[in-house]
């Protein structure tokens, strides 16, 4: 017959061992809660609450956490910086009412709605609900997400002009239109010196009148 091990355990909701319930290295069990608890040795002895990936209640981490990207209204993140060039990316499914919560601290925050194909919606509303929030809203449910930047800088950056189209052909005629002269154009300088780009000697100095 197969052995089972039992570990300490409860069955009362809320129910935590003590150190004069565990030796230490112990583990209990609260089989309601579905919680794991450890007695764990230091300068005095304290019971650690192990996680599972159905935890509720407050989780204290001393560290960076790492993961691909976080579930959550966001409501009450506090200390959260952003950087100043971050966007933020929202999906909703079959809702009438999307509330975005970017977290950005401004009321210069800029949204724009699109569906799932990637094309633009016009939503009914769009309204800066406080400086962390927008709230979204449609005149019947609809799916789809939100990207949200924060207004308000200078971008920069550069692009090569052979990859801007028509720029050599508009840069021709702005300087055309200022009367910007090539190597064989007419020169004619207003004042105590005229002549020609292309003449050998200069028609006229004159230093002037005193």
């Amino acid at each position: 017959m197969a052995q089972i091990v039992r570990l300490k355990r409860s069955s009362t909701p809320g129910s935590k061992p003590t150190t004069s319930n565990l030796e230490t290295g112990e583990l209990a069990i609260n089989v309601y809660d579905g919680k794991v608890f450890l007695r764990k040795s230091g300068s005095a002895d304290t019971i650690e609450e192990l996680v599972s990936n159905n935890y509720s209640g407050s989780v204290n981490i001393t560290g960076a956490v790492t993961a691909s990207y976080f579930v959550g209204d966001g409501s009450r993140l506090e200390n959260v910086s952003i950087a100043q060039t971050a966007t933020i990316q929202r999906s909703f499914t079959d809702s009438s009412t999307w509330v975005v919560n970017h977290n950005f601290d401004t009321p210069n925050a800029i949204a724009q709605v699109y569906d799932f194909d990637g094309y633009q919606i016009i939503p009914e509303t769009l309204r800066h609900t406080n400086n962390n929030t927008i709230t979204i809203t449609f005149e019947a449910a609809r799916s789809g997400y939100v990207v949200v930047a924060k207004g308000g800088h200078i971008v920069s950056g550069s692009v090569s002009a052979a990859n801007i189209e028509g720029f050599e052909d508009r840069v021709q005629t702005k300087l055309d239109a200022q009367g910007v002269f090539s190597g064989s154009a007419q020169v004619i300088m207003g004042g105590d010196v005229s002549g020609t780009a292309d003449a050998v000697v200069i028609s006229t100095l004159d230093g002037g009148s005193i």
